[in-house]
């Protein structure tokens, strides 16, 4: 009796290795969703980990997890680890390798209770937005002994059910998140983050709501007055002429006709005053063409703004770098900005 158990044991563990020998190396795990939003912005939310807990399958697992951030914001090097429940999460890392705008990004991955794997997101063009694909691969036998390496290919044949549960789950919360953005596409947007000084400047302010034809007339007609006092009291213009926006919403619009000039010595007349011009950190856009065209490039800034988190400040402006008389209107430069929020300035 002893002899067959001991035959058996044997046999046994001869299939385990044989079989065991044959299992895959190597794991791969994909799972897609459509998404009705531009490439931009599902790229823009998944290259970096800010708002990954917004939409992580495992945020909800373990509310008690700690996470931690170093590297860049977003792109390569940005680098998250986390340390949960070894039960529910876990701990590791993972860190952004490769990043392609607006295709595909690729991540690093160490999972203390797994070892080291690798991970990606696919962005592909689809009717009525993009294709998303959320992958992982992992080499088994890694770092692992002969016997734990035959262990590991075993787990291995269970790796897509456990982790594709969690990206089905994971992908439906992204779906949803990124589909609470504005659906512009900001991928071709000229936009940066920029440092802006004030400037001196000799100002209309103007206050009513008028049709664009009107906007432009108000505008053109502040604008000789301004120059006629700057040619009178030969003041040198500074810089381009803008058109600062105070307050817009349903109620109240309000605006100056800017001109940025010494203002020295200046003795103001009319509607001429004299003032700032806005200062501090801002976004700042580039928008090619008719100025009857820039509502397309407001709602692009709109929806680059809200993905890339940053809150809209207390002001906005435009500055018209091309001479409207010199130059075509397919061919006029405008720099839109807005103003960051910022709490402490904002609140002088």
């Amino acid at each position: 009796m002893f002899r067959k158990v001991i035959y058996l044991v044997v046999i046994t563990s001869l299939i385990f290795i044989i079989v065991g020998l044959y299992l895959p190396k190597t794991v791969h795990v994909e799972r897609s969703v459509e998404i009705a939003r531009p490439a931009s912005t599902v790229f823009v939310l998944l290259n970096g980990f800010s708002t990954f807990s917004a939409w992580s399958p495992w945020s909800e697992r373990d509310p008690e997890t700690v996470y931690g951030y170093s590297g860049p914001v977003s792109g390569v090097g940005a680098r998250m680890s986390w340390n949960g429940d070894p039960r529910l999460v876990g701990s590791g890392w993972q860190e952004i390798t490769a990043s392609a705008p607006w295709s595909r990004i690729s991540l690093q991955m160490q999972l203390d209770q797994v070892g080291k794997a690798t991970s990606y997101y696919q962005i592909h063009e689809a009717a009525g937005g993009i294709q998303l694909t959320w992958g992982f691969d992992m080499n088994l036998v890694e770092g692992q002994g002969f016997f734990s390496g035959l262990l590991v290919r075993y787990f291995g044949l269970f790796f897509d059910r456990w982790i594709g549960t969690d990206f089905e789950a994971g992908l439906a919360r992204f779906k949803a998140y990124a589909e609470s953005f504005p659906a512009a596409d900001f991928s071709k947007l000229e936009a940066e983050i920029v440092e802006v000084e004030p400037l001196d400047i000799l100002y209309v302010t103007m206050g009513r709501r008028e049709s664009a034809e009107g906007i432009a007339a108000g505008l053109a007609a502040a604008f000789s007055e301004i120059s006629a006092l700057m040619a009178n009291q030969s003041s040198a213009m500074q810089s381009q002429p803008m058109a600062i926006t105070r307050a817009w919403d349903e109620e109240n619009y309000a605006f100056d006709a800017a001109i940025p000039a010494n203002t020295a010595g200046v003795e103001l007349s009319g509607n001429v005053r004299a003032g700032k011009s806005p200062g501090g950190r801002a976004v700042r856009v580039v928008h090619k063409g008719p100025y009857d065209t820039m509502a397309e490039s407001y709602t692009k800034l709109a929806a680059y703004m809200a993905v890339h988190g940053i809150a809209e400040g207390r002001v906005s402006w435009e500055q018209y770098v091309s001479d409207p008389g010199q130059t075509l209107p397919g061919e006029a430069v405008t720099h839109i900005y807005f103003l960051i929020e910022d709490p402490a300035r904002d609140a002088r």
